[in-house]
């Protein structure tokens, strides 16, 4: 089957003609949701896919991402937890393409992890129904890493952690960033999740502590400012684990959806708690899970 996916994010707009889980032509472009206007989505949209929709007339059209939000196309209304292909299939929401034609956002999902708690997701569900796993634990590991556990082949639920947006902010805008210097000593990750695994437990001292504890280990000269930059990613990826674990439980193994380099931190670190952890591609992953949605999609 034949299929056109906007993968469309805060950032930039990527677009794919698909046969079954195989790329046969893609386009891409800086202009993400953010870039845009209400009411530009479509001429977007047409501007890099018409001559797809011109030589696929009954392929279907999928928009997965931030194009489903407030600032995106059409805010798509989340769908619940638990979930899988069938029940997002059936939240999908449709907007107008050209002649008649239809394309159907992916709408995202919400849940609470916690009594009391409210997290959602859009995007990222998508590849988590392609990850291959039916039941277990998945790590989909950005600038908002978001674990997510799975049963029977359905999201149950998930939790989303600041852990990505957070670095940029100590490191860009914060004075516990600022003394850092390059090129960075990567023994401060280490050192960083030192910290986080000291911090769990009845004895922590809490992670805001720590932070002011890492500008203050520098100053003082206990810390050379090459260390600090990774030391501060470990602290808070160390800290994000933390709180996945206590939330999810101990698993022996985790999925991890992230580019190589990302990955080999949370394998790393995860490795330090006695836990295996599996890499899978992303885009391969957001590719399959497209085709799961998109086949029960069109059986309906």
């Amino acid at each position: 089957m034949r299929f056109i996916v906007a993968d469309w994010g805060t950032t930039r707009f990527r677009g794919y003609l698909i046969e079954n889980e195989t790329i046969l032509d893609q386009v891409s472009s800086d202009e993400g949701v953010s870039a845009l206007q209400k009411g530009e989505h479509r001429g977007v949209f047409l501007k890099h896919c018409r001559r797809w929709l011109d030589a696929e007339p009954n392929a279907p059209v999928l928009l997965v991402g931030m194009v489903g939000s407030r600032e995106g196309w059409v805010e798509a209304p989340y769908a619940s937890c638990p979930a899988g292909p069938a029940e997002i299939a059936e939240a999908l929401v449709a907007v107008d393409l050209e002649n008649g034609r239809k394309g159907y956002i992916i709408p995202g999902l919400f849940c609470e992890p916690a009594p009391g708690a409210a997290d959602v997701i859009r995007g990222e569900e998508t590849l988590v129904l392609g990850a291959g796993v039916a039941d277990g634990l998945i790590c989909s590991a950005g600038t908002h890493p978001k674990w997510i556990l799975m049963r029977g082949g359905r999201i149950e639920r998930f939790a989303t952690y600041m852990t990505g947006e957070m670095y940029a902010l100590l490191r860009e805008h914060s004075m516990i960033g600022r003394p850092a210097t390059e090129p960075s000593d990567q023994k401060g990750f280490d050192m960083g999740l030192d910290a986080a695994q000291r911090n769990s437990g009845d004895n922590g001292v809490g992670l805001l502590h720590l932070l002011f504890g890492a500008r203050a280990a520098v100053v003082s000269g206990r810390m050379g400012s090459n260390l600090l930059a990774p030391y501060l990613s470990g602290l808070l990826t160390g800290d994000e684990i933390n709180g996945a674990l206590a939330q999810f439980g101990r698993p022996s193994s985790v999925v991890i959806l992230a580019d190589q380099a990302r990955a080999d931190l949370y394998v790393h670190a995860l490795a330090r708690h006695g836990i295996k952890a599996e890499v899978k591609d992303p885009k391969q992953a957001l590719l399959a899970g497209l085709a799961r949605i998109v086949r029960q999609h069109t059986a309906v």
